[in-house]
């Protein structure tokens, strides 16, 4: 090649080189991140790196969901210690898991987008727990319920005439499942009770040829709102606000009950039920789920109902339920009630609910 050639061509190469893209910076050599195996659903993933201060450049980190197209970019901030951190948010972090590289000044620093690090994601310990609770419940979240229960005390004799001591009741209420933990479900429901029970409190008990002797308890309507709270999982409080229309006027009520294990299987649970005029209630449950799809329960009851002027009765209650395909339930309750010694009867009733 001739001089004068030479001396032609060194513009072209320069402009050459001014054209050509520039070649990326290399990574820091010493670049040094621990990489997550693990993280929890739901809670953010810290990313942190450390580099010497000679080589500090800004480092970027793009992460997306496992299996997804798209990457997803934060720039690391440096802290006041000389490492450098970005966060991935914890809306993003989820099951199954997640993918993420870090790069530096368009080079890889850590993994690459052909081949990512993986962060495998497990549920949160709510979300481990949630999935549980619908399992049990078959994924339905809604149930439609209804019980019907007849009591007879036996009669009473007052004067010539046999009064008798009885009532029946009917509930029949929505719940829904909310596993917003703690709170677990909310029910709202309708009460009816209404009986016939003894006046004990005549002036003259042996002077009773008339319906006077008879009283007329309970009430026909009565509304109620109810809140289930898991306070621990298998340990649950039940808490009931009630407002009844009585002969005498509006009046209010109360339930409650704590129950350990599984209202529709195994479980032991205390309750007690307050209605204003009508009487109070305290018992013990006992429920089994031994006979498959056959749940059992046993219960012990005192109790004054109908009428708070009532002495106390004691009531011992068997129920069976058997769970049809589809959310269909169905119980039958059988069991004996007796009161001052004197009268006793039968209790019977029945109930269906379903599930959707």
């Amino acid at each position: 090649m001739t001089p004068r050639i030479a001396h032609a061509l060194i513009p072209l190469a320069a402009v050459a080189a001014a054209a050509a893209p520039a070649a990326a910076a290399p990574a820091p050599r010493h670049l040094r991140h621990v990489p997550r195996a693990e993280a929890t659903a739901g809670e953010p993933l810290p990313i942190v790196a450390a580099v010497p201060a000679a080589e500090q450049r800004p480092l970027v980190l793009h992460y997306r969901a496992a299996g997804a197209a798209a990457w997803i970019d934060r720039e690391l901030a440096r802290r006041p210690d000389g490492t450098w951190v970005a966060e991935i948010p914890a809306r993003d972090v989820a099951p199954p898991g997640l993918e993420y590289y870090i790069a530096v000044d368009g080079g890889d620093a850590f993994a690459s987008p052909a081949a990512p690090h993986r962060v495998e994601v497990r549920p949160s310990a709510t979300e481990r727990r949630r999935d549980r609770d619908l399992a049990r419940a078959d994924h339905r979240r809604s149930r439609s319920h209804v019980a019907v229960e007849y009591v007879d005390y036996g009669s009473r004799r007052l004067g010539d005439r046999e009064v008798p001591d009885r009532y029946y009741r009917i509930d029949a209420d929505f719940a829904y499942r909310l596993y917003a933990y703690p709170l677990e479900e909310v029910r709202i429901g309708y009460t009816r009770l209404l009986g016939t029970t003894p006046d004990t409190e005549l002036d003259d008990p042996s002077d009773c040829g008339s319906a006077a002797c008879a009283l007329d308890a309970g009430f026909k309507v009565a509304g109620w709102f109810e809140l289930g709270v898991g306070l621990v999982e298998g340990v649950r409080a039940d808490a009931r606000g009630m407002v009844m229309a009585t002969p005498a006027g509006f009046a209010v009520g109360g339930r409650g009950e704590l129950r350990a294990g599984v209202a529709d299987a195994t479980h032991v649970a205390i309750g007690a039920e307050y209605l204003a005029d009508v009487g109070s209630t305290g018992y013990f449950r006992l429920g089994w789920f031994t006979v498959p799809a056959l749940p059992m329960a046993a219960t012990v009851e005192v109790t004054d109902l109908p009428a708070r002027r009532r002495a106390t009765g004691v009531r011992l209650v068997y129920d069976v339920a058997y769970p049809m395909p589809g959310g269909l339930r169905l119980g039958l309750r059988l069991g004996y009630a007796a009161r001052d010694e004197q009268l006793g009867g039968i209790t019977a009733g029945a109930a269906a609910s379903f599930d959707f």
